[in-house]
């Protein structure tokens, strides 16, 4: 007599939508690190969306909804050289629409890369987004153009670097908490591990 098979009771869905590729890139790495038979992973879906700011928020609640997800998140960063007070009223808007629809932002500034260079080394000054990219593509980082790199995988780089971010930017937090003024910033350390249910990176 065969042995009967355990019900699993499914895993709720999560979903994470995105500017662009690199960012699908970045979080598809870690679906594919967390998503083992020891770590509880919950299911994604990463999707780049070419949105920014509400747009992407707008558009992540209807892929939400239409998905019958539980929760969702949105990543986009600052992407301009000044903070004035139009961006610190739009990003204000953002979130407030944002806890309107049970989203949460993951938000960089100046960028992405700021994050991407946290696996590296701490950081604590701003940098432009050519600084960022001339920096990651050096000898000791990616030692590529990191321009043209941007949209592939991030997994032969950064696989086993993910705790060296999350500690860089903890130390970054205790000074620059503020998500629309501070610069460098970034707040994606706060949700991963409510995001693949795992303590240990």
């Amino acid at each position: 007599m065969g042995r009967k098979s355990k019900k699993l009771s499914a895993r709720p869905a999560i979903g994470i939508y995105c500017e662009g590729e690199s960012e699908v890139q970045y979080f598809t790495m870690l679906s594919q690190k967390y998503n083992k038979k020891n770590v509880r992973s919950q299911k994604l879906t990463i999707k780049p969306l070419k949105k920014s700011g509400k747009k992407l928020i707008e558009a992540a609640n209807l892929q939400k909804q239409a998905n019958k997800q539980v929760k969702a998140y949105v990543i986009f960063d600052r992407d301009t050289e000044y903070i004035d007070k139009e961006h610190i009223r739009k990003l204000k808007e953002c979130e407030k629409l944002a806890k309107k629809y049970n989203i949460t932002i993951l938000f960089s500034s100046i960028n992405f890369e700021i994050w991407i260079l946290m696996h590296y080394e701490s950081v604590m000054r701003s940098y432009t987004k050519r600084e960022l990219y001339e920096k990651l593509s050096g000898k000791n980082y990616f030692n590529r153009d990191y321009k043209k790199f941007k949209g592939s995988s991030y997994r032969p780089y950064l696989f086993d670097k993910v705790n060296n971010a999350i500690v860089n930017a903890a130390n970054l937090y205790k000074r620059h908490d503020e998500i629309e003024k501070d610069d460098p910033y970034t707040n994606i350390h706060l949700y991963l591990k409510e995001i693949f249910n795992i303590d240990v990176f």
